[in-house]
């Protein structure tokens, strides 16, 4: 997949392969992540600049697709023009906003020093349609393609969405599953943001203080950790000690970004990780409790009927 893009004049295609770079000249742009499944593609940006710098995508080389793009950094100003006009867009620090892209151009300028974050889902707009005529009626699709394709749309990036966003960041956990789960998690993301733009009007949402960037990164290589190593012991005072943080600011800000607690996340990824072992190796069900970090056998498995249904013995 390739971007033309026009940085400070200079004409320069990018070749998004996994990873991309711009020269030193300019700053810093990299693609962290790129995912793609079916016909999604999932990107994860990182821009710095040395200098204010214009840049400006002068087509989407030939495309016709629908873009979800959550801005997690730097509140920003960007301008779409499309065939009977413009329109440009403010987008707060904590907003996603879906708008179709049909071989259109977008442009923005980058503040010196200021490092800006993005993760965007974008996928063909015969394919978006082909999703909403799984679940709507013609009358309804109509409706919501009205609503969704036809202007830039937005809210604010709920605890869900970013919740999900970092369970596709670290999907390559599930090994050979990874495809089948990304895909998924996709899917899910998607109709987060579209219900969140249905029935909330971004001006009218309460604000929550949203934690300063250091937090950020220091709760989220947290998450990564727990999703890698669910049986550690994470008992909030040490986490909060080794994190610099007290245990009130710890919990508010994990649960800000996740929708739940530390300890209800660590449960739940240990019963998953428990069910994985069950599938996956040929061990006692007492094995797996104590690899996946419990050591009450009563407690594992009233968890495990709570959460999946059956016994583990019956899984």
């Amino acid at each position: 997949m390739n971007k033309n893009i026009i940085v400070q004049g200079k004409a320069i295609k990018l070749e998004l392969d996994g990873s991309c770079s711009l020269s030193n000249s300019f700053g810093k742009l990299n693609l962290e992540k790129s995912r793609t499944r079916e016909n999604i593609i999932y990107h994860s940006w990182n821009v710095q600049v040395e200098e204010n710098t214009f840049a400006q995508e002068k087509d989407n080389c030939g495309r016709d697709e629908v873009q979800i793009m959550f801005n997690l950094s730097q509140d920003i100003n960007w301008s779409y023009f499309f065939n009977t006009g413009s329109e440009e867009v403010e987008m707060s620090k904590g907003e996603v906003c879906v708008f179709r892209n049909n071989n259109y151009s977008t442009a923005m300028t980058y503040q010196a020093g200021a490092n800006f974050v993005f993760k965007n889902l974008q996928m063909p707009t015969p394919y978006f349609r082909e999703l909403l005529s799984r679940y709507f009626t013609n009358q309804d699709i109509s409706e919501l393609e009205n609503h969704f394709l036809t202007h830039v749309t937005k809210t604010t990036i709920t605890p869900e969405m970013y919740r999900v966003l970092s369970e596709i960041d670290t999907a390559d956990r599930f090994k050979e599953y990874e495809g089948v789960y990304t895909e998924g998690k996709m899917i899910e993301l998607t109709a987060l943001v579209l219900y969140g733009i249905a029935y909330h009007k971004t001006d009218e949402i309460k604000r929550l203080p949203q934690p300063n960037k250091n937090d950020v990164e220091r709760v989220e290589s947290l998450r990564e950790k727990i999703q890698r190593n669910p049986a550690f012991e994470y008992d909030a005072k040490s986490v909060a000690d080794e994190l610099g943080m007290s245990i009130s600011k710890l919990n508010r800000v994990f649960r800000t970004m996740y929708a739940t607690s530390l300890h209800s996340y660590v449960q739940d990824k240990r019963l998953e990780y428990a069910a994985r072992l069950l599938q996956e190796n040929d061990i006692s069900i007492s094995q797996a409790a104590q690899l996946s970090g419990y050591t009450n056998m009563s407690h594992f498995s009233k968890s495990f009927v709570k959460k999946y249904g059956v016994l583990p013995k019956d899984f």
